[in-house]
């Protein structure tokens, strides 16, 4: 044992001594000592000390026998004069040091925090151009034509040429194509008038295309009347969300599905983000009210514990994927084993079969070396790190699938505890009235948005998951940091992670899987977006949002509407005529949309309730052999981090 302990030193004493002889970089010292020196700058001492020396100095003396004298009718005292001159240099000296740690420490942070916002500003723009290419490009022939003169129509400043080319694709018709080119440069110069004149002449072939182009895309024929009415700039003003887009996110984290998450639900969740990163605010309505509270209650607390066990998914899942992609990156499996849209329970297999073989060939490549096989030991050195970032990344994801666990039993219960209240209530119905304070419905508006340090976590959080993917190339880096020597292109299974991961850092912050909060975010219009254009700027495309978000009409109706349907459809009660007067007048609700809902009978069907239909996938504890042979490696090789 003594001997073994010695060679053991011995074998330690040479690596030290070739560590030595090679070049030794200490970044972490130098990096720190660079923010105290930035810090120092910053402050300007000579400025601080200069100034600190005239107010410690002529200021406090001039004050100090100016007051004293009106106070007391006589010059203070020679102590008194030392003490007040102390107080002030101390004073000075305890804030000038205490600046000067603030910036060197949590001021860095703020400051790398605000690059990241400036860094993820820059990304998502360019981001949500690529998922709109990846729609077109997801089609082919007419359809993709289609799709693409969507795309441009929907852009206000399209000029007229692009309005005739785009229109010409969508209907055919190059006359009609012609003319929409002309209202174009009409609505340009205001002259709307003129636009009537046209209208008086081309109605009719005009509604005829539209009839037949209506039921190929009703997106395109509703584009085109905008176009032909000159009321295209009215998306400046929003655009409508795509329906249920966060409730499929949700349901493809929940059934390990990637591909539930359409290319229209991404661009949704990266504009989301882009706007509420860009300081907009989200008005919403949610209600509170008497009656059947325990039953709401129940729906409330199972949707909700059903949406925790979603967000857990999630981050299980891109845990577990994050593993893969390293290990195809750094040559451990390849790609064709880790194929788009493969399932959790299949991808925690085989990370775990090539785990075992990274830990059979460090066995190997152990033995040769102990029997004198020198050349083994740089591989061995490099399998080594490679099974180290391997394990803590398999921790990672071991430890987000037990927490699924947890929460999937949670879940079960609150949706049994929702059964058992079903099958016990009184089905009558309830009527919601508009009363005073103690009864009837209470709506609650309420606002959803980001504030300073909040928007730097949802970025912080977004810009660690781009960089890891390697999304883009044109990163926000530090001084002396390289950037990442591949780019991954935009794909569909990339952009639907993406899309998962977004929701991922929302959702500490704004609870987008609460059940209202979808419903009030699916109730407002989106910002327009039509003005990014590929080699912007951060700053460019920062204002762009800010100003975007600034022209969004905020319009309640229906966000009145949804609330409506969640009355009536979820919670089992009907609305009267004073309530539905209330709805229409106070937030522009439509009365035919009241009216059907006031028809609709409660006790017909169940309340919507949504329950798993997969399990949850398991990654088990790491194996023991894979750590056996990380130490056998450690003891010979040891560590490149000492």
């Amino acid at each position: 044992m003594i001997n073994r302990s010695f060679t053991n030193l011995l074998r330690w004493s040479w690596r030290r001594k070739q560590d030595k002889k090679g070049i030794s970089l200490n970044r972490e010292d130098t990096e720190q000592l660079d923010q105290f020196a930035r810090s120092v700058r910053r402050v300007r001492i000579s400025r601080s000390l200069l100034g600190l020396a005239w107010t410690a100095g002529p200021v406090t003396a001039l004050g100090l026998y100016g007051g004293y004298y009106i106070g007391f009718g006589q010059a203070p005292s020679n102590q008194q004069l030392i003490y007040f001159v102390s107080f002030t240099v101390l004073s000075g000296l305890i804030a000038l040091i205490a600046k000067i740690v603030y910036d060197s420490t949590l001021g860095y942070r703020s400051e790398r925090a605000q690059l990241a916002v400036t860094e993820v500003i820059d990304k998502l723009g360019d981001l949500i151009l690529s998922v709109k290419n990846l729609v077109v490009s997801s089609h082919e022939g007419e359809t993709r034509e289609r799709e693409s003169a969507i795309q441009l129509l929907q852009r206000v400043d399209l000029s007229p040429g692009g309005v005739v080319m785009a229109s010409q694709q969508l209907t055919g018709d190059a006359e009609l194509a012609e003319i929409l080119g002309n209202i174009d440069n009409f609505r340009r110069a205001g002259l709307f008038s003129r636009i009537d004149d046209v209208h008086s002449q081309w109605n009719e072939r005009f509604e005829t295309t539209m009839i037949s182009l209506a039921e190929v895309s009703p997106q395109a024929a509703e584009i085109l009347r905008l176009r032909y009415q000159g009321e295209i700039a009215r998306l400046r003003h929003g655009t409508p969300r795509t329906e249920h887009f966060i409730a499929r996110v949700l349901a493809a984290i929940e059934q390990d599905n990637l591909l539930l998450i359409t290319m229209q639900d991404v661009e949704s969740m990266l504009v989301l983000a882009f706007e509420l990163i860009n300081g907009r605010e989200l008005p919403m309505l949610i209600f509170d009210y008497r009656g059947r509270w325990r039953l709401a209650a129940a729906l409330d607390r199972m949707e909700r514990k059903r949406s925790r066990y979603r967000i857990a998914q999630a981050a299980g899942s891109n845990r577990i994927r994050s593993l893969a992609s390293w290990l195809v990156e750094v040559g451990l499996m390849n790609y064709e084993q880790v194929p788009e849209g493969i399932g959790a329970n299949i991808l925690v297999e085989r990370v775990s079969e090539a785990l075992d073989e990274l830990a059979e060939q460090m066995q190997q490549q152990v033995k040769d070396l102990s029997e004198g096989r020198s050349d083994r030991r740089l591989i061995l050195r490099n399998n080594a790190e490679s099974m180290t970032e391997a394990l803590k990344l398999y921790r990672n994801a071991h430890d987000a699938f037990k927490r699924i666990g947890e929460l999937h039993a949670d879940f079960l219960l609150a949706a049994e505890d929702w059964n058992q209240l079903m099958d016990a209530a009184r089905l009558d119905t309830e009527e919601l009235r508009i009363g005073p304070r103690g009864r009837g419905v209470h709506i609650l508006e309420k606002v959803v948005r980001l504030d300073d340090e909040e928007r730097k976590e949802v970025c912080s959080h977004l810009a660690r998951y781009m960089r890891d993917q390697h999304l883009e190339t044109h990163e926000t880096k530090g001084l002396f940091e390289r950037r990442a020597e591949r780019d991954n292109p935009l794909t569909f299974d990339s952009a639907r992670q993406l899309a998962i991961e977004t929701a991922l850092a929302l959702e500490p912050h704004i609870h987008l899987s609460y059940p209202e909060i979808q419903r009030g975010i699916g109730a407002t219009l989106a910002t327009y977006m039509g003005d990014l254009e590929p080699g912007m700027s951060a700053q460019e495309k920062k204002l762009l949002g800010e100003s975007m978000a600034q022209d969004v009409e905020e319009d309640m109706s229906q966000a009145a509407e949804h609330l409506a349907v969640a009355l009536v459809r979820h919670y089992r009660v009907s609305l009267s005529e004073e309530a539905c007067r209330f709805l229409n007048e106070t937030y522009g609700a439509r009365q035919s949309v009241l009216d059907i809902l006031v028809n609709h009978s409660a006790g017909d069907e169940p309340p919507a309730q949504s329950l798993l239909t997969v399990r949850p996938a398991a990654v088990p504890a790491a194996q023991r052999r894979w750590y056996r042979s990380l130490v056998l490696a450690r003891r010979l090789v040891g560590d490149r981090r000492q």
